[in-house]
């Protein structure tokens, strides 16, 4: 039961330093990266070392699943620290919980773009070529998934 409140800690605490740097710099470091998946990779190394089971199969899909998204972080559509980032949550949240991060996650930045291109359309701004920040929508979807379990 610790490790879970563990894991939890280290995966919102790195949620919130990459959504810092996501709104102020529209990127992500590679330092805090490494340090998440150094923080990741421990985490399960110790549950395995304390004899808690831990499912290759669904890590190893977990992380998959947040690889597949480079493909489209190469066609602009999303960036690539955030399938950076949902790679190292599958290694925590395994396969299916990886994947319903992702979908709420881009359910959450889907109805802030509705409301920000009706924004735009009273305030008659250009709505093409915003660029926003996905990671504060990620880590809204992480507290989300907390509370399904």
């Amino acid at each position: 039961m610790k490790i879970e409140i563990l894991e939890k800690a280290v995966l919102i605490v790195f949620l919130l330093i990459f959504t810092y740097q996501d709104i102020r710099k529209k990127e992500i470091y590679t330092f805090g990266l490494i340090l998440f998946y150094i923080a990741v990779t421990g985490m399960q190394v110790y549950k395995f070392l304390s004899g808690n089971y831990i499912d290759i199969k669904d890590i190893f899909f977990g992380i998959f699943s947040g690889a597949l998204l480079f493909v489209p972080s190469r066609l602009n559509i999303l960036g690539e620290g955030d399938a950076f980032v949902f790679m190292g949550t599958g290694a925590v949240l395994g396969f299916k919980r990886n994947l319903m991060l992702f979908f709420i996650s881009v359910f959450i930045i889907s109805i802030y773009a509705l409301f920000m291109s009706i924004y735009c359309m009273v305030k008659k701004r250009k709505v093409k070529g915003m660029k926003v920040a996905m990671l504060p929508f990620i880590t809204m979807a992480n507290c989300i998934i907390w509370f399904y379990r």
